[in-house]
Parts: C-alpha cells; structure tokens; sequence
C-alpha cells in the first residue's frame, strides 16, 4: 500500500503541573515555505550568474567588433603613412591586441571591460596620428603628384621624330647638338595641352624657340611648349591640366611644323620619355 502524507499533524508540549498545549499543522505549511526559502535563493544567483554571463558575453564581442575595426583602421592609416612617404610606425605589442596569434604561456583571459577600455585608448592614437601627421603630408604629396608633368601634350596621332639627347644638327649635318626635349609630330594649328596645372611663367617669341609657352608646375617642374602657330595664354595665367596652350606651327628655329617638348626638373632639362609613358 502506498503511504499518504496525514491530512494535519499534531504536536504536543506538556510541562510538569500545567495543562499541555496542543498545535496541529498540515505537512504542506511547512514544506512549501522550506522549499521557497531553499530555491528562492538559487534562482536568484542563477539568474544573477546568467544575466552576468549573457552581459560579459555581448561586451566580449563588442570589444572583439571594436578591436576588428581599429585593426582595419590602423592598416589604412599605414597604407596612408607610406602613400605619403611617412616612415613606418612601430606595431601594435602582441600582448596588447587580443586577435595576435598566439605564441604560447599560460593562458590569462581579459575582462570584456579591459578589452574595451584598451580600444577606448588605442583610438585617440590613431586618430591623431592621422590628423596631425598623415593628412598634411598626404596632401602635400597629392600635391607634388599633381605637379608631375604625365602624358604627351598632343590628342592627335603622333610620333617622335627626335628624341631627348645627342642629335645631329638639323642645320649643319656635321656637327652635333643636345636636344633638351622631344619632337612631336603632327598637323600643322593642332592644340598642344598641358600636361600639368601650373602658373604660365612665359608666353612669348624667341628666335630660337619661335612662339613657346613655358608652365612652371611648382615642386620644382616646369614645362616647354615650342615652335607654336599661336598661343592661347598668357603670362601670370593659371592653367589647368589638359588646357590648350597653343597650337603645333613651325615657328622659331624650325624645319618643319612639329612641337618641342622640354620638362625641367629643378631647372635641369630630363627625359621627357619618363613622364609620358
């Protein structure tokens, strides 16, 4: 037979010449209120320890997004640092950046708080880093690129009929000369560009050079545009790349219409080879 638990239990207390006192209880007053007191408590650090857990949880990955993020923003400010000729900054210590591989040792778990209390530091870093210095030398080697002479200042077909260097003179066959430039040929009044922005230093006859327009660029380059039909600017003008400057003629000492194209670097004639291709 099973065994019931009684309706109601009874206690008596009896004490020497007195009338004893009787109480009846039922098992379930006493047992539920146990039972509460028992796992009232464990429920609260139970659900204490799961709300720590999913908190701890959600900060751990925040701080590893954070960490993710700064890295891509820290490569960006490198590439930036070598764009702009910038020497390379030290890397980030290993021990500092939680997504380093690991090299071995006794395993030492961080705090999510740490985790972001170290990004929260290594931000203001980078940032001024890249304010104070990648931006004003990256703009200044914008600017230096910009000045570089690039392309061949005819949109037309073209060749070259002379190059940069040691040339027999087109006027005396025995004798040689050094052609500071190449020779473009071309149709005669086709538009010769410019082949970078830059303030028009001359604008101007000569008889060697006939019509010739000369574009100081800035950083040091300059640019010749000679033996021209006309030109189109003047001195002191800002032109902007690709501006027409004049057109192709055979002005000047010339023995035939075509353009001469000269690029001075720090006032030394180069190779304009180098900076069309």
């Amino acid at each position: 037979m099973k065994r019931r638990i009684p309706k109601r239990y009874v206690v008596l207390i009896s004490c020497t010449g007195k009338a004893p006192i009787t109480f009846s209880f039922h098992p379930l007053a006493v047992i539920v209120p146990m039972a509460i007191a028992i796992i009232a408590p464990i429920t609260w650090v139970g659900m204490k320890f799961y709300t720590y857990s999913q908190r701890n949880l959600m900060l751990t990955e925040e701080a590893a997004e954070v960490w993710q993020q700064l890295d891509a923003l820290d490569a960006e400010v490198k590439t930036l640092r070598e764009r702009a000729g910038l020497p390379r900054t030290e890397s980030t210590p290993a021990e500092a950046n939680p997504e380093s591989s690991p090299q071995g040792g006794v395993e030492a778990p961080v705090e999510a708080e740490v985790l972001l209390e170290a990004a929260n530091s290594r931000l203001p870093a980078l940032s001024a880093d890249l304010k104070q210095k990648v931006e004003p030398a990256l703009e200044d080697t914008l600017l230096r690129e910009a000045a570089r002479p690039t392309g061949i200042p005819l949109k037309v077909t073209t060749e070259i009929s002379s190059p940069f260097g040691l040339r027999r003179n087109p006027f005396g066959r025995r004798s040689f000369e050094f052609h500071q430039g190449l020779d473009f040929t071309g149709a005669y009044g086709s538009p010769v560009h410019v082949t970078a922005p830059g303030t028009v230093e001359k604008a101007e006859w000569s008889g060697g050079y006939g019509y010739h327009v000369i574009v100081d660029h800035g950083y040091g380059y300059r640019t010749l545009y000679a033996h021209l039909s006309k030109m189109e600017v003047t001195q002191g003008e800002w032109v902007n790349n690709d501006q027409i400057v004049g057109y192709l003629g055979s002005t000047g000492r010339s023995s035939g219409p075509h353009l001469h194209y000269s690029v001075y670097r720090n006032g030394t004639a180069v190779d304009p080879q180098g900076y069309i291709d």
